[in-house]
């Protein structure tokens, strides 16, 4: 919710200046057949610079919105209005365009001069924040390869953590086992001990039997 609140307070007032400063723009071109040749120039230019000073909101209000989470349904909308606005902007580049070149078809030389040297900066100008924009882009490419490369480290550093604990657990498995091999073997020797001990017993304990039978029945036979 703060987040959400810190985005759209300044988004607001961004859109607020860019409705001030499209009218303007849009007025501007409307008048420009109605000046004077001395004033069109100066006229001219001023539609550029504000041109320049959307153009440059547009940015502020697309960094705005990448400030979002990646993916989500408000950084979507924000820059879906950020294209829709550069399409707009496009239009009035278009229509002072439009207007730039019907006026030189009336203008005289001195005139015509100004206007194609005023359209050439506009173009120098545009090619300019067409260039800016390449590389904002290609910037935007880098960090996303950047950002990829360190998750994939990252996921990376924790398969390999788990492979080594896992390691840990089978080796350590091994070692009990090898304890529990080692621990029935002695059971197992010892048992076998027990069982011939037993067995030894036992066999003394027929002899002795054995003899002292041996010895009832052989008094009984002196005695007879």
């Amino acid at each position: 919710l703060f987040r959400m609140s810190s985005i759209t307070s300044p988004w607001n007032e961004f859109e607020k200046q860019y409705g001030n400063q499209t009218a303007e723009i849009t007025s501007n071109i409307g008048k420009l057949s109605t000046l004077d040749s001395s004033q069109r120039v100066p006229a001219i230019q001023s539609v550029q610079k504000l041109l320049v000073d959307v153009n440059d909101l547009l940015d502020q209000m697309e960094l705005a919105a990448r400030d979002l989470p990646q993916n989500s349904a408000d950084r979507s909308k924000y820059e879906l209005r950020v294209k829709s606005y550069r399409g707009d902007t496009k239009q009035m580049k278009e229509a002072l365009n439009s207007v730039v070149n019907r006026l030189k078809e009336s203008a005289d030389r001195d005139e015509l001069l100004a206007l194609d040297e005023s359209m050439s900066m506009d173009q120098q100008e545009e090619q300019l924040i067409a260039n800016t924009e390449r590389l904002e882009r290609t910037s935007r490419k880098l960090q996303d390869a950047y950002r990829i490369a360190i998750e994939t480290e990252e996921i990376g550093t924790e398969v390999l953590g788990n492979l080594g604990a896992q390691r840990e657990t089978i080796n350590r498995s091994r070692n009990r086992m090898r304890e529990a091999d080692s621990d029935l073997g002695r059971s197992s020797k010892l048992l076998n001990e027990m069982i011939r001990r037993v067995v030894r017993n036992r066999l003394l304990l027929m002899g002795v039997g054995a003899f002292i039978i041996f010895t009832f029945f052989f008094i009984i036979y002196r005695s007879i």
